[in-house]
């Protein structure tokens, strides 16, 4: 029974490792433009088709860009710019929006459709020359990657949460699992002892009865223990696997609205698990 409950979790997290499908970093958080003429533009569409997925999502760049800049565009206009297959400098002319689409990531949702996302430099203001520059990292996520997350949380708890930047997270799971796993060996350990007092020869009532429940409630609470450790584990695969990588600072001080009769603005403390 224990090799086949072995077997179906070694298949289970080959399945996840395999079926991984991690997106790029840039879809999580917008990259930091290298120069000041520009700025980075996501956007993301569903659609029932990929290329019509694609094309709602530069539409949308182009629009936002353009009402940004004080030069609205129509988006049917722009949509059948982008239909045709037109090239986005030649787009970009046309309506004069300087934007220069880098990055592209598609995956098919559950039901069928497509979700894409895009990428875009686009001008910080109208009518200056902007300086391109180049993103390298469009297709790969190596630092949050979830199968990456996974093996390194197999082998020590806690450690593809703190990837992740869950810090928290991930001390608390490594702390807690050498808790309990401690408790539980400390309590194996001492149970024995009072095992080997019950057996004993010439050993009195009283001591054995003692060294007996003693035994009991060691061993008690060595499994609960263990059991414990076991459930954070598969918890802590679970995390490290699922969870979404954390871009939010764990302590900061942000603006916020004081309670007060009158309106006050003042600095609020904030912490992120």
């Amino acid at each position: 029974m224990r090799k086949q409950l072995l077997l179906i979790l070694t298949f289970f997290l080959f399945s996840l490792c395999v079926s991984a499908q991690n997106k790029p970093t840039w879809i999580y958080k917008m990259p930091k433009a290298a120069n000041s003429t520009y700025r980075y533009e996501k956007e993301s569409a569903i659609a029932s088709t990929e290329n019509e997925a694609r094309t709602q999502a530069v539409a949308r760049i182009f629009q936002t860009t353009g009402n940004s800049l004080g030069q609205p565009v129509n988006a049917a206009e722009i949509n059948k710019a982008v239909q045709r297959g037109t090239d986005y400098s030649v787009i970009s002319s046309t309506f004069n929006i300087p934007i220069n689409k880098v990055c592209e990531y598609s995956e098919r949702l559950a039901d069928g459709r497509y979700r894409v996302y895009v990428l875009c430099q686009v001008a910080v203001r109208g009518n200056i020359s902007v300086v391109w520059a180049p993103f390298k990292d469009c297709n790969t996520a190596a630092e949050f990657n979830n199968t990456t997350a996974l093996v390194k949380s197999i082998f020590v708890p806690g450690l593809g949460q703190w990837g992740k930047r869950h810090f928290t997270e991930g001390v608390l799971t490594f702390v807690g699992e050498l808790a309990f796993v401690g408790t539980g060996a400390a309590c194996y350990v001492m149970s024995q002892d009072k095992l080997d007092t019950m057996k004993k020869h010439g050993v009195g009532y009283t001591d054995f009865t003692d060294a007996r429940n003693s035994y009991n409630k060691l061993r008690n609470t060595s499994f609960v223990a263990w059991g414990a450790a076991a459930t954070l584990y598969a918890f802590n695969l679970y995390r490290a696997y699922f969870s979404l990588p954390n871009y939010t600072d764990g302590i900061a001080l942000y603006p916020t609205v004081l309670p007060d009769t009158k309106p006050a603005i003042g600095l609020g403390l904030t912490y992120k698990f």
